[in-house]
């Protein structure tokens, strides 16, 4: 089943949601997890985005990844198969609620690690150069407002834009 896309204006309670989970993220994990940071478009300021709070949880320790992951989900998470484009290094993504809409998203990877700083650098890149922002509105508008509400095509062209947005801050 294909799931629709949601897409809301800016919520200011995003940033409290985020610090809630994050609060029970570190409180249920048993110290496996030391950094946890809010990422994906509920991050940023204004803007249209998805009502979902993404999460990118730090793991210094690879070997407790499987446990930390089994913690989180006794918090209503499900486990997920790991994106394809972090596939080079070993990750856990989790999405809760088990079932129907999701509410909020959980990537375990290696803090400083490669999956780490590519969402990061994404982040952090979108946060100060505005006109990249905008061009980001524009897919995720576009790409809804077409009439095409399916995940799959949504995914697609996001996927392009950080593709491209990748090479223009590594600059290649």
């Amino acid at each position: 089943m294909t799931q629709t896309v949601r897409l809301m204006s800016h919520n200011p309670m995003w940033r409290q949601d985020f610090q809630q989970a994050r609060s029970m993220l570190f409180h249920a994990t048993e110290g496996w997890l030391v950094d946890i940071e809010h990422v994906g478009g509920t991050s940023l300021d204004d803007g249209v985005a998805q009502p979902v709070i993404d999460m990118l949880a730090g793991i210094d320790d690879l070997r407790g990844l499987n446990h930390a992951s089994e913690l989180i989900e006794g918090l209503n998470y499900a486990r997920l198969p790991s994106p394809d484009w972090c596939s080079d290094e070993l990750t856990a993504l989790l999405q809760k609620p088990r079932s129907g809409a999701v509410t909020h998203t959980v990537l375990v990877a290696r803090r400083h690690g490669t999956t780490w700083n590519r969402m990061l650098a994404i982040r952090d890149w979108l946060q100060t150069h505005l006109g990249d922002w905008q061009l980001l509105q524009n897919v995720k508008k576009d790409n809804f407002a077409d009439g095409c509400q399916a995940a799959n095509r949504y995914l697609a062209a996001k996927t392009e834009f950080f593709a491209v947005l990748e090479q223009q801050i590594s600059g290649g």
